[in-house]
């Protein structure tokens, strides 16, 4: 008796469906499927992709940290050089132009005789991203998120940092803020618009909430800026917070009117002290983010004491 598991379109239906990204590609690397998880994860439909040999501009390269040493392209030419499982981490290039992290895994396909063919592929948010997304959405209902960026609202991210400092002044647990701002952000919107603004600002914002632990929480501070309330962490660790963030917003960037339109971001951060208040932490934080050659983009200025 034939089983209707037996029917082989039963499992490309399966594929298709399933939430986890999943794609295939020929030995050019000519993206053959594109199920519905990758594009849930990538926001890349299907006819954005399949035909296309696109995918370093879609899955590239995370840089400058150990844990993610090699890039999805690096990953797909060793499995069909090598025929040999791949597992990486990787930072993925969301249609929107934000960073998304995902662990991506890559096997051989291979015809009858055993010769590589093809690979397939598949990637899952990070722990901090799935978090992260499922934190915003809830939020969103309750009106505490930033409609333009997507990140919390002032008012909301005001209540998490007054939060932070009960438990600070209670029971003495450390954290930091990161105030961040996008450099030359005046000459962005006059040479492409408000619009062309909204949309790199959100693309940062949602980038640095995927690059954020769930315990973590970001919100904007003004128009112009972002505030990150970095939990049980000491102002000893808070440059390298601010590095990796820069990396992961270097990598971000926006396609308008056929243009690739990116940006580069600077840090002001300061450690919580005692007798501080969600005034004073602010205030160290931004003049720290103001500190120095306003000219000099990309900088990163951490002041540790009051």
């Amino acid at each position: 008796m034939i089983s209707e598991l037996d029917n082989p379109g039963i499992y490309r239906k399966v594929l298709e469906s399933l939430q986890t990204g999943i794609y295939l590609v020929d030995r050019e690397q000519r993206i053959l499927f594109w199920n519905d998880g990758a594009e849930r994860i990538t926001g890349h439909l299907r006819q954005d992709v399949l035909g296309r040999f696109c995918v370093q501009s879609l899955l590239a390269n995370y840089g400058g940290n150990d844990s993610f040493a090699s890039d999805a392209a690096e990953a797909i030419t060793a499995v069909l050089r090598d025929g040999k499982p791949v597992a990486v981490n990787v930072s993925l290039c969301h249609k929107e132009g934000h960073r998304v992290l995902v662990r991506l895994r890559a096997v051989a396909i291979r015809n009858s005789h055993g010769t590589v063919i093809g690979a397939a592929e598949s990637f899952e948010e990070s722990l901090s991203v799935s978090s992260w997304d499922r934190r915003q959405g809830k939020l969103a209902g309750f009106g505490c998120i930033d409609e333009n960026t997507g990140v919390f609202n002032r008012e909301y991210l005001l209540f998490q940092l007054r939060e932070s400092l009960d438990t600070f002044n209670q029971y003495h647990i450390p954290f930091s803020v990161l105030c961040i701002g996008v450099d030359q952000i005046e000459k962005f919107q006059a040479a492409h618009g408000v619009r062309a603004v909204t949309a790199i600002q959100r693309a940062v914002a949602q980038t640095l909430g995927n690059s954020l632990r769930p315990t973590d929480f970001l919100g904007c501070l003004s128009e112009r800026s972002f505030l990150a309330v970095l939990t049980e962490c000491k102002g000893t660790e808070i440059d390298s917070v601010a590095k990796r963030l820069r990396r992961m917003v270097g990598y971000t960037e926006i396609i308008w009117w056929g243009d690739k339109l990116s940006v580069t971001p600077s840090f002001g951060g300061t450690a919580s002290m005692p007798g501080d208040t969600v005034e004073s932490i602010i205030a160290r934080a931004e003049a720290a983010l103001n500190a120095g050659d306003p000219g000099v983009a990309n900088r990163i200025n951490i002041i540790l004491g009051g």
